[in-house]
Formats: C-alpha cells, structure tokens, sequence
C-alpha cells in the first residue's frame, strides 16, 4: 500500500536529493531513507533492552570485538 504525503524538506537538502535519487525518483528515495532511519531506531531500542536486561557489554569486550572487525573504507559519494 502507498500512501500520498506532503512533507516541508530544507531546500539544499532537496535539491541534493533530488540529484541523488536520478531516474529512481525522489519518493524512492524518501522511502528507503526511512526505512534505514527505522531500522536504525529499532536496533537502538532492542540494544537498549539488552543493556537494561544484561547490562552494558564490558569494555574488554569491546576492545576484543574492535581489533577483530575488519576496518571498512567509507565509500565515496557520488552525486549524478
């Protein structure tokens, strides 16, 4: 199901949007930023949940899980 909104966005933000979004289109675009922005804010929460159930994950562990994680290039933006 769609749903037909209309939002207010900051005019610099759209503009880079809109350059982003290309053949896709804006509300594609939209829609996937929302999805990740929700996906995000439901992994906040169950992380949350742990610390409150468990408690915080010891610094130790940090470390350890820090040094084996494999360092990611940040991908470069490219606006079409």
């Amino acid at each position: 199901m769609v749903e037909k909104v209309s939002l207010s966005l900051d005019s610099a933000i759209l503009d880079e949007a809109r350059k982003v979004a290309g053949r896709r289109g804006l509300s594609a675009l939209v829609n996937d930023a929302l999805r990740l922005r929700l996906q995000h804010e439901r992994l906040r929460r169950l992380l949350a949940e742990l610390d409150g159930e468990y408690g915080p994950v010891p610094e130790a562990e940090l470390q350890r899980a820090r040094k084996a994680w494999p360092v990611r290039r940040k991908r470069s933006r490219r606006v079409s």
